[in-house]
């Protein structure tokens, strides 16, 4: 089934045909104007502005979400570290009573012989 008519795939064609010429040259006059552009700005001693260097610290509070998300994760820090440090007695029993008792790994090989001397 044909969607187009002939009228408009011959106009179809002409416009691509059109299309297809080589790219535009600009004008003489056009290329005049804008380096007379150019020259009038640098001229003036126009100066791209420069964004201020960031440190490290702002750069990452904002990938954060700023201070209010700064402040909270700052909070939940200090309680983690306050009850890691500090642990309440219910929940020394619950972790005794859902792992068992403590265990001592040693972080060195020499650790296991420390207490052989003597």
């Amino acid at each position: 089934m044909k969607m187009t008519t002939d009228n408009d795939e011959k106009m179809l064609n002409e416009t691509f045909a059109q299309m297809r010429v080589a790219d535009p040259v600009p004008s003489e006059d056009l290329m005049n104007r804008i380096m007379l552009d150019a020259d009038m700005v640098l001229a003036e001693g126009a100066t791209v502005p420069q964004r201020p260097k960031r440190g490290l610290s702002a750069m990452f509070r904002d990938v954060i979400g700023g201070w209010p998300t700064f402040s909270g994760l700052a909070a939940a820090t200090v309680a983690g570290v306050w009850i890691g440090a500090a642990q309440p007695a219910a929940l020394t029993d619950l972790s005794t009573g859902l792992w068992g008792d403590t265990i001592e790994v040693p972080l060195l090989e020499s650790d296991l012989f420390a207490a052989l001397e003597g």
